[in-house]
């Protein structure tokens, strides 16, 4: 199949939960060099458009590819460059509601726990999260999501850089 980059805006301007499947995992069964996955090239391709218009994308778009970018880095061995933006935008933009995504995606891997490190929010954004994270560490009764509302955790966004 061959895709204009008129055909991948197209894809970006019109996304819903059903076109999901096209940043959906397709995997060979194989790790690093031998590692295959058919949606690979079309999820970098959006995901480098996605990177230049972070302020206006749909947030479910971005979820979903920050998500399916996340489930990759554990079979290829590698993260994408632009990981930590997609993790930025979807805490600046959507706030608590992306809280918990955030941690699962930087639990994924050793390569996504760094680079969702990298991230810089506004204090006012950083503050809001600090507090809804106290909030489900003090209130969260599953075990698996209280492992992700670690110490280590609380402390990144202390030590968060601040936008200014």
């Amino acid at each position: 199949m061959e895709v204009s980059s008129g055909d991948f805006q197209c894809f970006i301007d019109n996304y819903s939960e059903s076109d999901s499947e096209w940043l959906a995992l397709e995997w060979n069964g194989k790790y690093g060099g031998k590692f295959k996955d058919e949606n690979y090239f079309f999820r970098i391709q959006i995901a480098e458009l996605v990177c230049e218009q972070l302020e206006t994308v749909d947030l479910q778009l971005l979820r979903d590819l920050f998500i399916n970018l996340g489930m990759v880095t554990k079979l290829n061995f590698s993260v994408y460059n632009k990981f930590h933006l997609l993790a930025e935008t979807l805490l600046e933009r959507g706030g608590t509601y992306y809280l918990y995504d955030y941690l699962c995606a930087a639990h994924i891997s050793f390569d996504t726990f760094l680079s969702t490190a990298r991230i810089e929010l506004s204090k006012e954004r950083r503050d809001e999260l600090l507090a809804y994270f106290d909030y489900l560490k003090a209130t969260e009764q599953d075990g698996e999501v209280q492992k992700m509302l670690s110490e280590h955790m609380r402390n990144r966004l202390v030590e968060l850089k601040t936008k200014e």
